[in-house]
Parts: structure tokens; sequence; C-alpha cells
């Protein structure tokens, strides 16, 4: 009654749905408004109308439950058959996780994975048809379903998906609120619902008595304020209390009948229960929303028989349901007051009970976990369930976890054998947690402690693993040097702590030592068959290789690291091998072999997640911005920032972003790019191998502003300083190029000698064709010879590295014409105008045209095509071949499988396309890409 206009407006929004427009909407309102029966309603039409339903409702009890609300939406515990939903819920298991740095972020780190998982799920059952999602009581809804919920709103524009979401405005819901109210395009639609007005309430008063209501029942009625639950109660205790007189054409309340409190109105149902089901209804208020009647049965200690027969009074009272998976209370206000009638003492002691019972019958941690954060447990218990179950509830749920072993270590006796396994677990916890600096000093004060030797190494790896997160390689090398220098430590362990210690090493910039230890570690590796430490010393020669000369051998060592599989190593530093080599690919010009490294790891690193998710997408990007895919580039960059910022590599990722709006004319967009405030969370020390994209885009940005000066002394001062962990000179030889040209323009001869030199020698041991070009540029610049100009252009040709080769041509042009061939000066330079066009690098156009129009050099008659940014010709190769696979009906993760890209960065793709063509569905995508291949295919015409 009343909410006509409402359900007309979801009625619509399924329509549009069906026709290939997704929509997300949010119908907000206080308790009993009817908000559950709205979307009840509305899920049963569009259920009529042909959308698959999914529904869920969030649980007060499962907030501290990762993933739990959408979890159960999904139903990825009742279809183990189901091969798609299986893939999920290893995901969410996390096994490959464990024991590795976390965030402190619900959306990031480990998480970005889950949530990458469910939305791939999502966009799966869509590519089968149009899918609704009905999602209740979003007050309640923990953190990572909420960032799930996030993603997929934000996508619905681009499938054929329709969620809607009800909540009550209540306080510290902000993420959900956030949520609800932030427009998306059109796509996100807000219905907020008052209380029933006079008409309607008069109508649902007329349906609940069969008659019009007369003057002392409406009068009585205004009490419920229009809230139809209230007023649907108070109907029933009137006819309960035979307090309704009807006449032939009204109903009215008996004179002298006084309006009962709102809270009896609630609570009126339990006045006629036995006492024996009003204990159990108790019992079930405790218990939560996720209780099944095979669980209370085990709590209350009652034979199912006898209970389900208990259940039946409750259920014929319009109390407690049963909906063929849990049990549910008729209002979640009745639950509440039903659950404040129970005093705090049995409510911890029945919260008790539920873990012990759940805990006997093998059900998930998290459902064992939720119980004992609401009671006090037995010290020995929660000690004996930890034991089993802390790994596996750290994995899914580290926060939860933290607080149930924080719990157990402050009741637990220290002189207890098991004591130090739970600090062990509490630390890894911390870890997980991001909570690094806790983990670590949890982790010494342990080690500090002699616990047992069993525990020691694993003590210390904690120790090493927080220090070398949170950017101190220099507090980890002291841990590992302690630990492979320690006799009583088995050998295998030692090598391990001496392996890492080069990497410690290598993170510190002391290449030197690195290497040396690094040799010495792979001896011992080799001796005692371990691939754990042989992986680290491979990877710490093959980086030092390359750092002072990049060539084959590098990569060789890289290979033989890479060869090591994830069932000798952990995966985690089996991806991280596999990310190592692709660097260097990138930096050598084979980009086939980077491609092919990426597509082997794109499975793995989205169901890892942590920083291995943004590294992939930040490789990924390099690679498209230096081979001129500078669109697929930005997509790249974009999915890696929407990992969850996981850290200081957003930084890097922005960098590429900047470095991109500045040669296309975007200063404002690079310098909020590299503006950004920086997450406080995240491993440094990686990030600090990145450190000179921020660097190049900075100066780039200042030649941008007209501050050359200023752009030469960061460049030339990084170079001889460093930036980050490695050394200047040998890491950064890629920027002499321009810190020639730099040091050229300041007058600066000298240093543009010296980093020419530089150059040279770099291309000396590497020779590949983007060295070799770098080499060939600088000498160029320096002695003014065209021609060492074209063999640099020829060199990054075939590299390629299409910005670098319209650069060079830009000076040989210019070159060229002050030696008074004009002629030949205009032909570079409409080829490199062709190239800055392609790449829709205006900055570079506009720069290149003045540079030669100061020495006399104009346009051609040849004029370079103009990239049109919107319509079917600004579409990327990739945007035109994923708009394909949309024709053909692919789901974003069967496109994502067909091209080896990441998930994420084809659903950025599909956003671009309906932005380029001005669409708002796959729908019209599919049919456009039908048009044109009909289109190309006709007959011609006579």
């Amino acid at each position: 009654m009343g909410r006509a206009a409402e359900l007309g407006e979801l009625s619509r929004l399924a329509e549009s749905t069906l026709a290939g427009e997704g929509q997300a909407a949010f119908v907000v309102g206080e308790a009993g408004l009817g908000k559950t029966t709205v979307l009840a309603q509305a899920a049963a039409a569009a259920e009529r109308r042909g959308l698959r339903v999914l529904r869920g409702s969030a649980q007060e009890l499962a907030e501290a439950w990762p993933f739990a609300f959408i979890s159960r939406c999904l139903r990825l515990e009742e279809s183990p058959s189901d091969t798609r939903r299986a893939r999920v819920a290893e995901v969410l298991r996390g096994d490959a996780r464990y024991g590795l740095p976390g965030a402190r972020s619900e959306a990031a780190g480990a998480y970005a994975a889950t949530i990458e998982a469910m939305v791939g799920l999502v966009e799966d059952l869509c590519a089968q048809g149009p899918l609704a999602l009905f999602l209740d009581d979003l007050q309640w809804a923990d953190p990572a379903s909420v960032a799930v919920l996030h993603k997929l709103v934000c996508s619905v524009h681009q499938l054929p998906l329709l969620v809607v979401g009800a909540r009550r405005p209540v306080s510290g819901a902000g993420e959900v609120d956030h949520l609800s109210r932030s427009p998306i395009g059109g796509h996100r639609t807000l219905l907020e619902l008052a209380p029933l007005d006079t008409k309607a309430v008069a109508a649902l008063l007329a349906d609940l008595c069969g008659r019009s209501a007369g003057p002392r029942l409406c009068r009585m009625a205004e009490g419920a304020a229009g809230n139809p639950l209230y007023l649907t109660e108070l109907i029933a205790v009137l006819r309960r209390e035979d307090a309704i007189e009807t006449g032939e054409h009204t109903a009215d309340i008996a004179a002298g009948y006084s309006l009962p409190p709102l809270t009896a109105l609630v609570t009126h149902r339990l006045r006629h229960l036995r006492e024996d089901v009003l204990q159990v209804v108790r019992v079930a208020s405790v218990l939560g929303a996720s209780c099944t009647t095979a669980e209370l049965a085990a709590v209350v200690d009652l034979p199912l028989r006898d209970l389900l027969a208990v259940m039946a009074q409750a259920e014929a009272a319009g109390v407690l349901g049963d909906t063929g998976q849990h049990l549910r209370f008729r209002h979640e206000l009745l639950r509440h007051a039903v659950y404040d009638t129970v005093p705090g003492s049995v409510r911890t002691m029945l919260h008790m009970r539920a873990a012990q019972c759940l805990a006997e019958s093998g059900a998930a941690p998290e459902r064992v976990a939720e119980h004992l954060l609401g009671g006090l447990p037995s010290p020995d218990f929660l000690t004996t369930w930890l034991e089993g179950a802390a790994a596996r509830l750290t994995t899914r749920a580290p926060a939860m976890a933290l607080r149930l072993l924080t719990t157990a270590l402050e009741l637990g006796d220290p002189s207890d054998a098991g004591y130090a396994g739970l600090r062990l677990h509490h630390a890894l916890a911390q870890l997980s947690c991001g909570l690094l600096a806790e983990a670590e000093e949890s982790a010494r004060h342990a080690l500090a402690k002699a616990p047992d030797p069993g525990w020691e190494c694993l003590m210390r790896w904690i120790v090493i693993q927080a220090a070398f997160a949170r950017g101190r390689p220099d507090l980890a090398l002291a841990e590992a040097r302690a630990g492979y220098r320690n006799p009583d430590v088995p050998a295998i362990e030692a090598v391990r702590f001496q392996a890492f210690s080069a990497v410690c090493l290598f993170a510190l910039g002391d290449l030197t030592e690195a290497g040396t230890v690094a040799s010495r570690a792979r001896r011992a590796a080799d001796r005692a068959g371990d691939s754990q430490a042989l992986a680290d010393a491979l990877k710490v020669l093959a980086a030092k290789r390359f750092f002072e000369a990049p060539d084959a051998e590098a990569v060789e060592l890289a290979r033989q690291a890479s060869r090591l599989t994830p069932d000798t190593v952990h995966p985690a530093q089996w991806m991280g091998l596999q990310l190592a080599l692709v660097n260097y690919y990138i930096a050598l010009d084979r980009g086939h072999d980077a491609q092919r490294t990426l597509a082997a790891i794109r499975i793995p690193a989205e169901r890892t997640g942590g920083m291995f998710l943004p590294l992939y997408h930040l490789a990924s990007a390099l690679l498209a911005f230096h081979t001129g895919r500078w669109d697929d580039a930005l997509a790249e960059t974009a999915s890696g920032l929407a990992c969850g910022g996981q850290d200081s590599l957003s930084r890097a990722l922005r960098a590429v972003a900047a470095l991109i709006a500045v040669h296309r004319g975007r200063q404002p967009l690079a310098e909020a790019h590299l503006a950004a405030p920086l997450p406080e969370d995240g491993n440094s020390t990686v990030a600090a191998f990145y450190a000179y994209l921020p660097l190049r885009a900075g100066a780039l940005l200042d030649e941008a502003r007209g501050d050359a000066r200023r752009a030469y002394s960061r460049l030339a001062e990084a170079f001889d300083n460093g930036v980050g962990h490695p050394p200047g000179q040998r890491h950064l030889s890629f920027l002499t190029p321009d810190l020639v040209r730099l040091a050229l323009t300041q007058g600066d001869r000298a240093n543009a000698q010296r980093y020419a030199a530089a150059a040279q020698r770099r291309a000396g041991h590497s020779g590949g064709p983007n060295q070799l070009g770098d080499a060939y540029r600088c000498q160029g610049l320096l002695s003014g010879d065209p021609e060492l100009l074209m063999e640099a252009v020829r060199c990054y040709r075939n590299a390629p590295r299409p910005l670098h080769a319209a650069q060079a041509l830009t000076d040989a042009a210019e070159m060229l014409a002050r030696s008074g061939r004009l002629a030949d000066a205009r032909v570079l330079l409409d080829q490199a105008l062709d190239t800055f066009t392609q790449l829709g690098a205006v900055w570079d156009v506009a720069q290149a045209t003045s540079r030669l129009r100061a020495v006399g050099v104009h346009r051609g008659s040849h004029r370079p095509r103009t990239v049109s940014r919107d319509g079917w010709e600004a579409l990327t190769h990739t945007e035109r071949l994923v708009a394909e696979h949309v024709a053909e009906g692919c789901s974003n993760p069967e496109i994502a499988a067909r091209l080896s890209i990441a998930r994420s960065t084809v659903s950025t793709h599909v956003s671009s396309i309906l932005r380029k063509l001005a669409m708002t569905s796959r729908v019209e995508i599919a049919a456009e890409v039908t048009r044109r291949q009909e289109s190309e295919g006709a007959p011609p015409q006579d």
C-alpha cells in the first residue's frame, strides 16, 4: 500500500536491465516502512519479467566477517559443483596469501583478489542473461562486501545488471551511504521511503479490517505515524484482543480501548507463546539470522523432532519462519526486542555454546569466530580451537583472527605448551592486517622470550617480512644475518636467511656485496636442493647483472629463476620472479616475451592480489606506453589504481598516467596525478624501484611549464645520486637523451659528454635496440650529426619505441634545417608529426612545430591525419577487439581470457567504448559491430 511510485520506478529499471542497460537503485527508510516488502515485490516482478534474481540480507552479527554478505548472496557455499563459484571460493580461502604482508584497508591487499573474483563471477552470470541482485539491510553489510558492491554499482552501465539495495539511515554506515547517494551518469536511483500518507493509511486499514476504518481507529492509527509495520501489528493486537467492532460499512475500536505502546505492538506476538517456545525464540535471537534449525537444535539441546514442534508454534504465532536456509524473525525489530530481554550473562553463555556446537559440526571458522567475539570464551576451548583454526581464519578474516588471538594471549598461561603457537599466529594475523610495525614488535618480543626452537625461525621470518615490507631493508638484513649466523638454526633455514640477506643488500643499493652473498647462497642452495633460497639468490644475481650490464646473461639468470614453479617456491615468490623477468624484457624491447610472460601470470596475480596485482598492471602499462599504445596504458593504470590503492605503487601508476597527460597537453591532469596523496600502507621497498617514474613525469611537467632549468636540475641530481634504492648512473641511463638535450640547452657541454658516455657504455653491454638508439641520439645531439640521429630513429623503430623515434626525427630535422637542408627537414618533421598525432601527443606536436619554425621549417603540404577522440574511428585496436567480443556475447572474464589481459582492464575498455560511441549498453555496442560487419561484407551496390 502506498508504494506504487517506488515499485513503478523499480519496474522501469528492470525493463532497462532487460534491454541491456543495467541500473542501480537504493531504497532508504526507517525500520518498519516496508523496505523488505518493496524489495520482495520488486524481486518477484523482476523474475516474472525474465530476470535471474539473487537475494541477500546482511546480518548484524556478521559485520566483522569479510565478504559474508556478498558470499551468501552469490551462493558461494551452496553450489560446490558450479566450477565458477568453486574458483571464487578458492580465491576467498586465500591459502596462497597466508603469511604475506597485508594492508590495513578492507578493500586493499589480499582482499583485492577476492573482490576481483566476485565481480568476475557476476559478469559471467550476466553473460548468461540479465541478472538482478536484491540486497536487504545494507546498513549491516561488512566493509569487504560493500567494496564488491561499489565495483558492481560502478559497472552497471556496461552490464545487464540490476542492483537494488535497501538500508536504514543509521549512523556509522558511511560507505554504504556514499554507495547509495553518489551519482553515476543516470544509472543510480535513490528511493527514500516516507511514512504512508493519510490516503494510503486508510487503504491499508481497510485492507486489514475488510472495511473502512472508523473514526476511533483512524485516530489511534495516527500514533503509528504512517509506519506500515506498526499499523499491521496494531490491527493484529486489536484482533487478538477482540477490540475491533465491525459494522456494515466500517470497522472501529471498542469504546474505551487505549493504544498500546509501540514496543508492545512489536512484541505482542510473544505474549501467548508457551514458555518452552519462548525460550527457544530467545536463543534464536542471540544466534542471529544466519542460524539454521539444526544449529538451533544443537544449542538448545533438543532432539530435532521436538524442536520442529516448538518451531511450528513460533511460526504459527508469526514470530519465526524457516526460509529453507536460515531461520528468520518476522521483523528485525522483533528479534532486537527479544534479544534485549535476554540477560547479558545468558547471551554470553549462549554465544559460547553456539561456538562450541558450530566447531564440533565443522562449520567455517568465521561462523565460530563471530560467536566467540560475541561472548566470553573459555580459555581452554579458545586456545584449543585456535590451534587448529587460526591459519584458516587468518587467511579469510585476519581482523577477526587478530581479536581472538589477542584475547587468547590475555587469558592464556605463558608457561603452557601452546602459548608459543598463539604468539606466532598473533604476529601472523598482525602481518596479514597490515600492522607491520606491530607484527615486527610482537615477533621480536617472542624471540626475546626464547621460545621453543621450532618457532624461532618462523618468528624471525615475520620480523624480516614486516621490516622489509614497511621500507626498512636494513632491519630485515640485520635479522637475516642473525638467522644464518646462528649455529642452532637448521642448515636449510640458514641458507634461506643468507639468500634473503642478499635481497636486502640489493634493496639498500649495495650491489657488490649483494652479488657476493647471492653467489654463496646460490651454491649452498644448489647443494641443499632448496628452491626457495635458490629463487632469491638468482633474483638478486639477475637484477645486479641487469643494472650493471643489461644483456642476455641478465635475462638468462632471471629465466632460470622463473623456471622454478609454484610447487617448489611460494606462489607469491614465483610471481615476483615472473614480474622481474617482464621488466627485463620490457627494458630490452623483447615485447613478445614480455606479453607472453604477463599472460602466464595474469590469473595467478588476479587470484593472489596483494601488491602483485598492481605490479602486474604497472608492468602492462609500461609495456603499452613504450610501444605507443597509450590508451591501453591508461586502461592498465586505471585498473592498477582500482586494486584497492595498494600503497606506494599507486604513485608509480599515476606517474605513467601523468607522463601521457603531459604529452597530450593535459597539464592540470598531470599535476593532479603527481600531487595525489600517498597511502600510508604498502611495500615502499618494492615501490622504491619505480621512483624514477614520478621523477621523469615531474621533469617533463617542468618542461611543459617552461622551466627547462628545473627539469635538468632534477634529472641531473637523480642521475648522480640515485632515486629510490638502486645507484643512479646504472639505473637511470635511459634518461641520458633527455639529460644531453637539456644540458646542451643550458650550455653544460661537459656534463652532456659525460651522459653520452654513460649511454654508450650501457648500449655496449646490452646491444638492445632502445639502448643503441639512446647512444646514437646522445652522440648525434653532441656532434650535430643528423645521420647519427637517423640511426637512432632506425633503432627506436626496431624496438619499437615510437615516441623516442619521433623525438629523434625532430632532432634530426632541426639539424638538417640548420645546415640549410630545409626540404629534407620538412620531410622528417612531417614523419615526426604523424607519429605524435597518432599518439595524441599534442604537446610534442606544438614543441616540434615551434622548434622547426624557429629555423625556417614549416609543415609540408602533407598534414598529419587527425586522430578522432570520439566515434568509431576513435577506438583503439584493443577496444575494437573488445567490441567484437562483446558482439559475440562474451563476458568480461571471457574476453580477458581471449585477449590475455586482466578482467578489470577489459571493463575499463568497455567503459571507454561506451563513452566514445555515446552509448549506454553492451547491446548497443553489439548492434553497432554487427551493422559495420554487415556493411563491410555487403556486395557493392549498382
